[in-house]
């Protein structure tokens, strides 16, 4: 199909009760994706009356599914992106079209977008640096760093190796021979400002807005590398769902080096499933123009995964050495056991080679399924494309104290203070980004690793967790007593 039409354009959703599309849209989505693999569960969402309700229930199962076998992992991820390409609608002027009649080159040509750049002006950081509680950790000291993470399981193993490989070879950091696109480029823990103070070419896409852009520029002066951003009528940025495909034209124009997308923006609610699918559309063309691109993508920690057996065993070794403490867990769970200390693995799923996986599941209860659906949009690119030869960095991303959680002083905030009495770390984004931007150095320069034969193996490969996953108990059951021991510990240190 050639040109919608010039004009703004948008990605909506299909018609409907504005209150109720988002929800009906990603119930539809999901039932597309597993209906060729388990019926009765499509049916089951089909004919789920509470929807807000049931989805963490069908995205376990989801799961369960997708890791069983790799025909179904990529089948699923073909059929769910199908799905929300059939259904949402692109809109130009009052010319309205389905996303999957779109001819994303030809709709490029309606738009041009102009380039801003600023050059940085310090000195390169020429080896791996990381900031760890007002030190700087680099070389023996973050080895050491990065070993005691690994064994109290805050880290997984693959994940410290890849970092250990960024640290022995420091002329990677630059990244020289590829040029990165960062969209979410404000993003706390996205890769921007490490790869900028390592000299980095970075191409970076964020909404428009003063504050932010000033932001970014000023990282970008205080960096080693170039910035170059996306201009819209003399003002920096662009709403990936209104620009997509302007902005593929834009990031080919700039990929005289090996391109890399990192897919690392976000919102909440409908609006994220619908920047999700943009960025999908985005990542699929680029990734179809460039046989030689990288995906680049950050997991959320607030998901559900299939673990290998591993880490459940791992888990299961700390519910038998809790000692004393263990005793009265076990009693507090007898007296209230569907909501705490419920344990972190109940039983294990096996795929078809026999191996044996548990189900790690810390979705938010009140999320929603906007939300879960918005994180696995990239996760089914990520596996279609690591499928089609294209080198993916994918890594679970650590809780970490954001700007937003900061600002809260409620439940949440205290059960994040008191994390560690649970075998959990959470970390200072400047820790967590810089530590997870070497892991996707390495990535980059791991194209002959050896993989896995199921796909969903990626999600669970060089993980920086936090230790969610190797403690017995599930996270969510363990909000409360979290929430009450930080609140104790806040009221103890108010006294003193």
């Amino acid at each position: 199909m050639g040109k919608v039409g010039a004009g703004v354009w948008d990605l909506v959703f299909p018609p409907g009760p504005p209150d109720l599309i988002a929800d009906m849209f990603s119930a539809a989505v999901v039932a597309d994706a597993i209906r060729p693999y388990d019926a009765d569960l499509a049916q089951s969402v089909e004919t789920c009356r509470d929807w807000r309700r049931e989805y963490h229930r069908v995205f376990r199962g989801m799961t369960a599914l997708a890791i069983s076998a790799p025909e179904i992992s990529l089948g699923m991820a073909a059929a769910g992106l199908d799905s929300v390409r059939h259904m949402l609608r692109f809109a130009v002027g009052r010319t309205v079209a389905t996303l999957d009649t779109i001819d994303v080159d030809a709709e490029a040509d309606a738009a041009v977008l102009e380039t801003g750049e600023v050059a940085g002006e310090a000195a390169a950081v020429k080896r791996l640096e990381v900031p760890w509680r007002g030190r700087l950790l680099a070389e023996d000291a973050l080895r050491l760093r990065l070993a005691e993470w690994q064994t109290r399981g805050i880290l997984e193993a693959d994940f410290v190796a890849a970092v250990e490989r960024v640290i022995e070879h420091p002329e990677w950091l630059a990244l020289p021979g590829f040029r990165v696109t960062v969209t979410g480029a404000g993003a706390e823990l996205g890769p921007l400002r490490p790869l900028l103070a390592w000299g980095a070419d970075v191409l970076a896409v964020d909404r428009p807005g003063r504050a932010r852009w000033d932001r970014l520029r000023a990282a970008a002066r205080g960096g080693a590398g170039v910035l170059r951003f996306p201009v819209v009528d003399a003002e920096a940025g662009v709403d990936i769902a209104r620009s997509f495909p302007a902005l593929a034209r834009w990031i080919t124009a700039h990929s005289d080096a090996r391109p890399v997308l990192g897919l690392y923006a976000e919102l909440p609610g409908a609006a994220g499933v619908r920047l999700a699918a943009a960025s999908d559309v985005l990542a699929e063309t680029l990734l179809r123009r460039h046989p030689d691109a990288a995906l680049a993508l950050l997991g959320s920690p607030t998901d559900t995964y299939a673990v290998p057996a591993s880490v459940v065993a791992a888990a299961r070794d700390r519910l038998v050495r809790r000692g004393f403490r263990g005793s009265a867990q076990d009693l507090v769970h007898k007296l209230a056991p569907r909501s705490l200390y419920r344990l972190n693995y109940a039983r294990p799923i096996f795929d078809t080679d026999g191996g044996a996986w548990g189900l790690f599941d810390n979705l938010p209860a009140l999320a929603g399924p906007d939300y879960a659906l918005a994180q696995r949009l990239p996760r089914w690119r990520a596996v279609l494309a690591r499928a089609a030869g294209h080198p993916v960095s994918f890594t679970v991303a650590p809780p970490a104290w954001t700007r937003s959680l900061a600002r809260e002083s409620g439940w949440r905030t205290a059960a994040y203070r008191a994390a560690s009495r649970f075998g959990i770390e959470v970390f200072d984004p400047g820790t967590a980004r810089t530590l997870l931007a070497a892991k996707l150095v390495a990535d980059l320069h791991a194209d002959n690793e050896p993989r896995t034969s199921n796909p969903e193996a990626l999600f669970a490969t060089g993980a920086a967790h936090g230790g969610l996953w190797r403690q017995p108990f599930a996270p969510r059951s363990l909000l409360a007593p979290a929430a009450l021991s930080g609140a104790m510990r806040e009221l103890r240190h108010k006294f003193q």
